[in-house]
């Protein structure tokens, strides 16, 4: 993909992520502490290596392994995707009995985006329901020959209070607008299943009603997971979250069975995952997550996934470890040097002083991740980049871009005073700042001189002509194309 696609896919996968943080926030008040199982389930950002991950669900609970899958949509439904192939299976991916699907209506117009409270289902009640899911039409056999289930339920458009069934079975809703409503529809399905009690609140297109799907009782975390045990439990994913797990908890009581993951276990993700964990423990084992990511004999996917992994480890030398790999080395696909950038700026552990040594890299694939990355600017590195702007273009190109997107007005207005060719880099960029801010913040530095210079800058962004204006004059210009359909030159000569 390229960005474009990628900035199109990242608003489809935007939803996955915010859901799944939402599910996350939400399982607290039942004691739950989830961590994210499948890797980057709760971030957006699209890699174009495609890792071959285990079929995992979204959440573990690190108190007691409950797994918990999240399904983010603009309607709340209970929808969930669905192939025959194998491992592809709407219950597939280490979801067992008691493990929970939750279910959010999400809008990302808002900003922060909004989602719904989640509604929870067992995944042994989706089973039991299954055979009076709707079956939607199968997608072409290049998109995975997927089908959509839908299990039947009631999410009202208005907001209101739920009154009761009545004497016939329909749902007896009060709106706020002091109409009623009554809801029969449900007296026709196999199964007729109530999500609220009397006197509930009922929030428009946010709270399922009623549906055909056993609710899932009590989840409260009961807080009891062995993980020692688990971690030689004969399923890989129970295996997998335990490692994971043991890490993040710090648990240097299970060093050992971690190890024994590390280095006897078939699966190189198993390993991987153990791996990492022990790094948390021990530095020195940051070392073979740096070899499996550097060797060309690993697939581009093992590379990529310990970029990901030393991404999550809080740890200085796993810091270094991302460095080392970002540095330029033509044995290095540009992918995996561009993940570890951004393991730099957007990790657990991140820094920017080091991920902005990238900015001006040769590889402009490098290059802009670490500008897009950067979290914040620390002030320590503004005299740095500075100084890039009396460099070459591409070094100039660069510092203009990191202060102009963390608004750094009076760094930028100092350049322009000290002169010389970052003088016009500073203009440039402040000139697409807006002017209030400029004004606002700029201070004795905004001489009227450097203000002049500005305007013409300034004056562009009212040029309704330089916006879609601009492609509606490209468009009409290749359109003035005419050959005169009366004149012609057998027509003239009679």
């Amino acid at each position: 993909m390229g960005f474009k696609e990628d900035a199109d896919f990242a608003r489809f996968v935007s939803m996955g992520a915010v859901a799944t943080d939402a599910v996350r926030t939400d399982l607290k008040r039942y004691g739950h502490e989830a961590i994210e199982l499948e890797r980057y389930a709760m971030a957006n950002k699209v890699w174009q290596t495609k890792v071959k991950r285990l079929r995992l669900p979204d959440l573990v609970c690190a108190r007691c392994g409950l797994r918990i899958e999240s399904r983010g949509k603009s309607q709340l439904a209970i929808v969930l995707s669905h192939s025959d192939a194998e491992g592809r299976s709407w219950d597939g991916g280490g979801m067992r009995d008691s493990d929970l699907y939750a279910f959010v209506r999400l809008d990302l117009s808002d900003t922060p985006p909004h989602a719904s409270q989640p509604v929870f289902f067992r995944t042994s009640d989706l089973r039991a329901a299954e055979r009076w899911a709707k079956e939607s039409n199968r997608k072409a056999i290049s998109e995975g020959s997927e089908l959509t289930l839908t299990w039947a339920s009631w999410v009202p458009g208005k907001s209101g209070v739920f009154t009761s069934p009545d004497g016939q079975g329909r749902l007896i809703c009060k709106w706020d607008d002091g109409s009623g409503f009554t809801y029969w529809q449900w007296r026709n399905w196999p199964s007729r299943q109530l999500y609220l009690a009397p006197g509930d609140r009922i929030m428009a297109n946010e709270t399922m009603v009623a549906g055909i799907v056993t609710p899932p009782g009590n989840f409260t975390c009961p807080g009891t997971w062995d993980l020692r045990v688990a971690l030689s439990d004969p399923d890989p994913a129970e295996r997998y979250a335990a490692a994971k797990v043991a890490g993040i908890l710090n648990r240097s009581d299970l060093a050992e069975e971690l190890r024994r993951i590390a280095q006897g276990e078939a699966d190189w993700r198993l390993r991987l995952e153990a791996t990492a964990s022990l790094a948390r423990l021990d530095a020195c084992w940051v070392r073979p997550i740096i070899q499996t990511a550097t060797d060309p004999a690993n697939s581009d996917e093992q590379r990529i996934e310990a970029v990901f992994a030393l991404s999550e480890i809080p740890t200085d030398e796993a810091a270094g470890a991302l460095a080392e790999i970002a540095a330029g080395d033509g044995e290095k696909p540009k992918e995996l040097r561009a993940a570890a950038v951004w393991g730099l700026a957007q990790g657990v552990h991140p820094r920017p002083d080091l991920a902005l040594l990238y900015a001006a890299d040769t590889d402009e694939f490098v290059a802009l991740h670490a500008i897009a990355g950067l979290p914040s600017l620390p002030e320590s590195l503004v005299p740095g980049l500075l100084d890039w702007l009396e460099q070459d273009d591409t070094h100039a190109a660069a510092a203009a871009q990191v202060l102009l997107r963390n608004e750094a007005v009076r760094p930028l207005l100092t350049a322009v005073q000290i002169g010389g060719r970052g003088r016009l880099w500073a203009l440039r960029a402040l000139g697409d700042l807006s002017p209030e801010l400029v004004q606002s913040v700029g201070g004795e530095l905004l001489t009227p001189e450097i203000k002049q210079d500005l305007e013409p800058i300034w004056i562009g962004r009212e040029d309704w002509l330089r916006g879609p204006g601009a492609e509606g004059l490209v468009a009409l210009d290749v359109q003035k194309v005419r050959f005169n359909p009366l004149v012609q030159s057998d027509i003239a000569s009679t």
